[in-house]
């Protein structure tokens, strides 16, 4: 069996999502050759350990706390110049490889390139339209960014939507949360505390693979020591004196023993602590589709973070702790939708 990756270079999310599924695929098909069309981050990520092949994908202006419509379409003026000059690289290369599917993480070249080469597309998103139907505070630049989302879930021939719960509506496949590692997979907490060195619980700053996040990091450095607690930095491309992670393959370990953790609104990492069963304080990227409606979705198990107000934010986080993990604990989120994916991917395949 065969399968190319196609996965968006933008923040580290995709990259790690991606990967838990390859490692699912490959436990259950040891044989199974993997190539991935991949860039920037996902690039990074992936070319030591896997058959990869570089291409242009999109560029997000990301210098300040919001996503700029028109900066985004002046960034990637030349892309689709570029896929209709040089993409035959690319069908050369995909033909070559031959594979017997293409599954897609939120870029509009799989399925282009699937349709090119006569071959099945599975898209992976965290996106959901219907979800979206029910969103109260809609606008100009979500609803264009919604549209282009369903312009790639149209062009597939199945859609995965990593979410809280399981069914299978048409051609859509919600699967519960995509994670690393369950926390059962991982040390017990008085172990890791001992391991990792600590002696109280760590709050973690998560600030992702972008840019976005530099402002609030800068903040919250500031303000850590007028609240007692030790704070721990992962991603972002600043440089910070202290407690600074660009990336940790065993961040889940800081995240199993942490108190809770501040982040911008990554599917991801807002997966990851639903199922650790960890409180959040959300700051959602501004303009960001998708990151708006994951807070949308989760709005009873985080606080909400207000970037003009991050001492205030952080009071409320602080002080309602206890309240947002019991809510979390009493949903009870499981994180097997790696596993869910491949059951897709083998359901595609048996209908080609």
């Amino acid at each position: 069996m065969k399968i190319a990756f196609f996965v968006t270079g933008f923040g580290y999310g995709d990259s790690i999502r991606t990967h838990a599924i390859i490692r699912e695929l490959l436990k259950e098909h040891s044989k199974t050759e993997i190539m991935i069309f991949c860039y920037g981050v996902s690039y990074e990520y992936f070319k030591d350990a896997f058959k990869t092949y570089k291409i242009k994908g999109y560029k997000f202006p990301d210098k300040v706390f919001g996503f700029k419509l028109f900066r985004f379409l002046l960034k990637n003026l030349f892309l689709p110049l570029y896929w209709s000059n040089f993409s035959s690289d690319i069908y050369y290369a995909l033909k070559e490889f031959n594979p017997d599917l293409i599954v897609n993480d939120f870029e509009l070249l799989g399925p282009l390139m699937a349709k090119k080469i006569g071959k099945k597309c599975v898209s992976i998103f965290a996106f959901d339209p219907e979800k979206y139907k029910e969103y109260p505070n809609k606008s100009l630049i979500l609803n264009l960014q919604s549209k282009f989302i369903n312009h790639i879930y149209n062009l597939s021939d199945k859609v995965v939507i990593a979410s809280y719960k399981t069914k299978t509506e048409g051609k859509f496949n919600y699967v519960k949360p995509i994670i690393r590692m369950q926390p059962e997979e991982i040390s017990s907490e008085s172990h890791l505390m001992r391991k990792l060195g600590f002696k109280k619980k760590p709050v973690i700053v998560m600030l992702g693979g972008s840019n976005y996040g530099n402002s609030l990091a800068k903040a919250l450095f500031k303000l850590r020591e007028n609240f007692g607690e030790e704070f721990l930095f992962f991603g972002s491309k600043i440089s910070l004196p202290k407690s600074h992670f660009k990336f940790k393959e065993n961040f889940l370990e800081y995240l199993k023993i942490s108190k809770g953790v501040i982040t911008l609104a990554g599917n991801l990492t807002m997966s990851e602590c639903m199922v650790f069963r960890k409180p959040m304080l959300v700051f959602p990227i501004k303009n960001h589709v998708e990151q708006l409606l994951n807070v949308y979705i989760l709005k009873d198990y985080l606080e909400f973070g207000d970037i003009n107000n991050i001492e205030l934010s952080l009071n409320l986080f602080f002080k309602n702790l206890d309240k947002i993990r019991r809510n979390i604990e009493k949903e009870g989120i499981y994180g097997f939708g790696a596993v869910e994916v491949v059951e897709v991917v083998e359901e595609t395949l048996r209908e080609n």
